[in-house]
Parts: structure tokens; sequence; C-alpha cells
């Protein structure tokens, strides 16, 4: 198994400036205007490190990476940031309402260095592919700055014994971060234990290391660490089996399709597929939430119309397989079979994507666009495309929320 472990962080001292000022989204879902946002937060904000701006004068020696680096040093040394001197694990309490507003739901972790291995050791397992481009991207940054800001979220089967030693050290181990602050669906709050006790590291690091761990979030950050043969990646662990573990549907909308949904209802119900008209998004999402169980439901809609579309799930082509997913059974027999979109429309911007059904609905308000929304996969469904050693459609899971940048970060030593 992949071996966990704690480790010397580098983290913000709350005495020098509020968590909240100081913690970032991860990179990959930081928009040009939530960036600008958090540079103007704080002088210290992690954004700086983790998706610093570009500018039309940067050049080899002067970039973005180049700046990090000097972030980091200078932060440093004016004790915005302090270095722990004991190898410690850090469990995070992340506490955020449910996508629907029906409950608040609370994560427990503990942030720690896992040992990156190879996917065909079975011992950590992934979900999706990667592109290159946003690991070149990740690799300058590691290369230039020498610290993980970012942690992946790693979901493990079993390790129960690990979740009593962490309940027990939220009553006894010192506070190091608070953060409450406004989040993806509304008030997230974030708290942080140092566990410096090596009785209860042992604990917790053992159990763990003797768990299935598989990728929800940081696909590229871990590949990464592992081409650099880094003796660990900066992760933050949490069980697999836990109502906090929530997965969000990522909707598509096909902008400018000159589609005419009624002739693609008339071709849809010839090939097998049941039709009828729904009355707007939110009762057609309740409808779809519904079916899920027995039935693959989409909602496909245009600025007119909305048509409710099912067919009854049938047995998978093969343990594991993700032909028989939402996402992909949408790819294949509609967005392919009827609208003639491959795999270069599906990674190269023909669509549009967005995990918010509401975002969906302006988006087609544009003429000629056509929204497609899905339910979300389920954590089950993950696990066991994960284990057959298949993957995933991209922008098939948003695993919500999101673990912020700059809690702790881990050198790479």
């Amino acid at each position: 198994m992949a071996r966990v472990r704690a480790f010397a962080a580098i983290r913000y001292d709350p005495d020098r400036i509020p968590l909240a000022d100081a913690i970032a989204p991860p990179y990959d879902v930081i928009t040009p205007q939530m960036q600008a946002e958090l540079y103007s937060r704080a002088m210290q904000n992690v954004v700086r490190i983790e998706l610093g701006r570009r500018y039309a004068s940067d050049h080899e020696g002067e970039d973005q990476y180049v700046r990090a680096r000097d972030h980091i040093r200078v932060w440093l040394e004016q004790g915005f940031l302090t270095r722990d001197q004991e190898p410690s694990l850090y469990i995070h309490r992340h506490t955020f309402p449910a996508p629907d507003g029906s409950a608040t739901l609370t994560r427990l972790g503990c942030f720690a260095a896992v040992e990156p291995v190879p996917y065909d050791r079975g011992d950590v397992l992934r979900h999706e592919l990667t592109l290159k481009e946003p690991r070149q991207d990740r690799l300058r940054l590691l290369l230039a700055t020498g610290v993980q800001t970012s942690p992946i979220l790693l979901l493990f089967d079993g390790g129960g014994p690990a979740m009593e030693v962490m309940r027990a050290q939220t009553a006894i181990a010192p506070v190091v971060g608070d953060a409450l602050l406004e989040g993806e669906r509304g008030p997230e709050s974030h708290r942080l234990w140092r566990v410096f006790d090596p009785a209860a590291i042992a604990e917790i690091t053992e159990a763990l290391s003797s768990s299935r761990l598989f990728i929800a979030d940081g696909h590229h950050r871990y590949e990464t660490a592992l081409g650099l043969h880094l003796p660990g990646v900066l992760a933050l662990l949490a069980p697999l089996q836990d109502p906090s573990t929530v997965i969000l549907p990522t909707h598509r909308v096909l902008p400018q399709s000159r589609l005419d949904p009624d002739e693609l209802m008339t071709a849809l119900v010839g090939s097998g597929w049941a039709a009828q008209p729904a009355e707007g998004v939110e009762l057609g999402l309740q409808a779809m939430a519904e079916l899920r169980d027995a039935w693959h439901a989409f909602l496909i809609f245009d600025s007119a119309t909305s048509w409710l579309v099912s067919r009854r799930r049938q047995a998978s082509s093969g343990a594991g397989s993700a032909t028989h997913l939402d996402v992909e059974v949408l790819n294949r027999e509609i967005l392919e079979a009827h609208l003639g979109l491959g795999m270069a429309d599906f990674e190269g911007g023909r669509l549009r994507y967005t995990r918010d059904a509401a975002e969906a609905g302006r988006m087609v308000e544009d003429r000629g666009s056509v929204g497609f929304l899905l339910n979300p996969p389920t954590v089950a469904e993950m696990a066991e495309v994960s284990l057959a050693g298949a993957a995933m459609p991209q922008k098939s899971t948003y695993f919500f929320p999101k673990v912020p940048a700059g809690l702790v970060l881990l050198p790479n030593q």
C-alpha cells in the first residue's frame, strides 16, 4: 500500500493574517473574476502562488512561477508563513451546506504526505485521464517553488481506526487555524488541528497506509509528484463511504447548435428513448432525480422548450466499465449518435460545462444554444470504475466542496 506519513508543514501564522484572507480554491476552478477578488483580499493570499497573474512582459526568469517562489521566500522572512519543527498531521474539519440546502454537512479528514505510486500497483486509484497542459503548469510551479500549496483529495476505503483517533484528537490537539468564508453554495467553515503526538500519528498513519486510496480531486498534481519521484504528495484524506462525500453533476451546453429539439425528440423516440415535455428546469431536475436508480434520464432544453428523455438502465457491459454511466450514455447515444459530436468536440471547447443548472439555463438564452442536464455519478460508480482500472469521460465528476489551497504547504523534501 502507499505509505502515509506526517510532515513538518509550512503554514500561515494566524496571528499575522486571518486564514480566511489567505486561502483560495485550487487552481483549476479559479475564474479570472475569482482571481481578481482573491488578489484584492490580502497581499499574502495563496492565489499568488497557486495561480499567479501572467503579464505581457513575462519572460524566462521573470514569470508567474518565479514570482510564486519569491512570494514564499518573502512571506517566510516576514513571518506570514511559519515552519513547524516536528512532523505532524493536520486534522481538518470542513463544514458546508448540502448542495440542495437541506442540511449542513461536515467532512473530517487529515492532511498528510502520501507516497505517490504507479497506478498499476492498485494502491492509489484514478478515475479520469489527465491532460498535458495542466501537468506542465503544475510541474513548472513545483520546480520553481519546491513547495506544494494545493492538496489532492484522496478517499480511503476502510481506515475506521484512523477516524476514531482523528475525532479524539479534535478535543485535545491545538487548533492552528480557523476560517469562515462564503463558499460555492453558501457559508463554509474550516478548522485545523495540529497533531504531533507520536502515538496518535502512528495510529492514524498505519490505518491509512493499509487502506486503498481513490483520487477524487488532483489527478494532475498527483501525476506531477509521481513524475518528479517526490517522496510525498500533499493530500487531504477523507472517508470514501461518508455522507460528506458529495459529487455534483457537470451539465453540458451546446452553443450555436442550429438544433431543433422537436426533431431530436422524434429521432430519440425512434431509437428507443421515452420523451415528454418538461415544465421547466427545476421540475425537470426533480423528475430526473426520481428516475435516477432505474433510468438514464436527461433534460434537454433550449430557450423555448424542455424535454425529459429517459430509457431503462441495462446491465453493464463489464465489471467496472464506464459505458453504463449517465455521462457516457449522453455522449455516445445522444451527442455522438444524433448530433455528430466526437471526442475532439468534447475536449476542444465545442461544449460548455457548468455544475449549476440555473447557469445552464442562462446559457441557453443565447439563440441556438441547447442545454443537457444530467444526474451526478455516485461515489460507488466512481469507485467501481477506478477499481477496474478504467476511466470516466472528461468532465464527469465534480467533488464538492473543493479543498482550499493554503491551509498547509508541503516542502518537496
